[in-house]
């Protein structure tokens, strides 16, 4: 049988608007250094991660107030704010674009509103994981012109383009064996997934990317804030 191998590419405060009118509401072996992987990958044991501090919050569409944070008074938008108590307002999977049925939600999607309260121009957005260390920090700029802002559409758009980034030979050996073994599943997970076989040949040729990192785990659960300032947040994931 033909191995499967794993590619590369070559190259919180939460805020609602309020509005006009009311509306309802592994074992510890190793991997070979070739980057071979098992068909189908075996089952794999928990990989323990670093974890940022989290930020609890009210139910959405309150606010929340982080007390330990008195600079100045941010919010986020209810459809991206964390609440590690509830499931998040918007259900989406971080591994395809960020496109919302009208139908799912009963009423539209506030997607161009602001992301945060007061707007911002940019913001930097960090991952779980290993994305720090590595420098996958992600980036979010407002559009070129007077009077812009980044909207929550912006926000959902900067998180996937970025985690459709492909990975390197060096990032990837660089891994822990575990981690690395982890990585090398999500990677044949995600793109078996895909239902077109020609398709699904295509998007395996792509290689390893930024979201095989995350190992499996593609459901946003919303932004949380963290002590490296006002515009830096955390993405949460399940």
């Amino acid at each position: 049988m033909t191995a499967k191998r794993v590619q590369f590419s070559t190259s919180n405060r939460a805020y609602s608007p309020i509005p006009e009118t009311p509306s309802p509401s592994a074992s510890t072996s190793s991997l070979p250094s070739s980057p071979d992987i098992p068909t189908p990958p075996p089952e794999l044991e928990d990989v323990s991660f670093q974890q940022y501090p989290r930020t609890p919050f009210a139910q959405p569409f309150d606010l929340c107030v982080i007390d330990d944070i008195e600079e100045k008074e941010m919010e986020v938008h209810c459809c991206l704010a964390y609440n590690p108590f509830a499931e998040p307002a918007i259900s989406h999977d971080l591994s395809v674009p960020a496109v919302f049925k009208l139908a799912e939600y009963g009423s539209p999607l506030p997607l161009d509103e602001p992301a945060t309260n007061p707007p911002l121009q940019n913001l930097t957005i960090i991952c779980p994981e290993h994305f720090t260390e590595l420098n996958w920090d992600i980036h979010v700029k407002a559009p070129p012109f007077p009077g812009s802002y980044i909207s929550v559409q912006d926000t959902l758009t900067a998180i996937y383009q970025s985690l459709r980034l492909p990975v390197t030979q060096g990032e990837f050996d660089n891994l822990p064996d575990q981690v690395r073994q982890a990585v090398g599943a999500a990677y044949y997970s995600r793109y078996s997934r895909i239902g077109d076989p020609q398709e699904r040949s295509l998007e395996a040729k792509k290689g390893v990317k930024r979201i095989d990192f995350l190992a499996g785990r593609h459901k946003f659960m919303g932004l949380s804030l963290t002590h490296n300032g006002l515009d830096c947040w955390e993405l949460n994931v399940s």
